[in-house]
């Protein structure tokens, strides 16, 4: 038996009821995988399986939706999920127009990645090259959303060092709307062949979340900060700079291939430093099962005024695999 939704032209579709979403029911279909339902266009529906159903109050019943009339549905036992075969069944109509989220997702949500990869060449040349990326993201009581991840890359070739480099991030957005958030961000980057100890790029902003939903992830978001570079062999520099950042994934493939664009631009400001900055990498990502996959990205990195005579640019092209989590 499967779940089964009702369309105002008349349309029945079978399938799995996954949830209910900012206007948009989640159907997972036997034929098409996951579809989403404009919420405008269904009349009712009906579930084999106990639902959770959250009102525009605040309040959630749980319970089987047995029968469906236009625009409204009629739940068997709404706050029981087992009931006694002894205990006589209790129903209750509740209308379309009052559901505000099916099965809405926990209070507390948490979802990330960790992937490793790098290769190694030996005979006429020997080469090696390791980097390892994690991002986390953690969301409570639907206005409070905090991030955290790091990079570190290292590469060697004929036993001396060619690459060595890291960075470690924080985040904090509060959404203020469903879609406008303030965001504070802070960065910490290394990088040996820049002579760069430490470079700490505190920011705050405003952002948009244009979408948000399982399939497809858009937010961008800028504001001002500080920065402080300290190096190895020349005097620390502190300066004011400004932030624009874009953080998009979609999925080409429902859980199978998902593609994504991590990428973040700094304008210092100031006489002791006018360097353009980004940081931005692009990939996507095959999903080998629940947990694993494999992915291949580009990295790009590029400061306007590098020291030493040292590139503007550097380029990376990773392949590895890695593993995600989420409730």
């Amino acid at each position: 038996m499967a779940d089964e939704v009702r369309l105002t032209n008349g349309d029945r579709i079978t399938g799995t009821i996954i949830r209910m979403e900012q206007d948009s029911l989640v159907l997972k279909t036997f034929y098409g995988g996951e579809i989403r339902l404009d919420w405008n266009v269904i009349e009712g529906f009906q579930s084999t399986e106990p639902v959770t159903i959250e009102l525009h109050d605040g309040s959630q019943l749980r319970g089987i939706v047995d029968a469906s009339d236009p625009e409204e549905i009629i739940m068997i036992d709404p706050e029981e999920v087992i009931t006694p075969p002894e205990k006589e069944k209790t129903i209750r109509k509740i209308s379309l127009a009052t559901i505000s989220a099916i099965n809405p997702l926990p209070a507390f949500q948490y979802e990330g990645n960790t992937s490793f990869g790098g290769n190694r060449t030996a005979g006429n040349s020997s080469t090696q090259a390791v980097n390892a990326s994690a991002d986390w993201t953690f969301r409570f009581l639907k206005k409070h959303r905090a991030g955290i991840g790091g990079r570190y890359n290292y590469g060697e070739s004929h036993d001396t060092v060619t690459a060595r480099n890291s960075r470690a991030s924080l985040s904090y957005d509060y959404f203020v709307s469903e879609k406008i958030f303030l965001n504070f961000d802070e960065l910490f980057e290394q990088d040996s062949f820049q002579d760069l100890t430490v470079r700490s790029s505190t920011t705050i902003g405003l952002g948009y979340q244009f979408f948000d939903s399982e399939e497809h992830t858009l937010a961008i978001s800028a504001g001002p900060g500080f920065v402080l570079q300290d190096f190895q062999s020349r005097a620390t520099i502190r300066n004011p700079t400004g932030l624009w950042s874009i953080d998009w994934k979609y999925w080409l493939i429902p859980n199978g291939v998902e593609v994504f664009v991590d990428h973040q631009g700094f304008q210092d400001f100031g006489g002791n430093s006018s360097a353009l900055r980004v940081n931005s990498r692009q990939g996507f990502r095959l999903k080998l099962n629940r947990y694993m996959f494999v992915t291949f990205q580009y990295d790009l990195r590029f400061n306007s005024r590098p020291l030493f005579n040292n590139k503007k640019l550097d380029e990376a092209l990773i392949f590895g695999i890695g593993f995600d989590l989420k409730n």
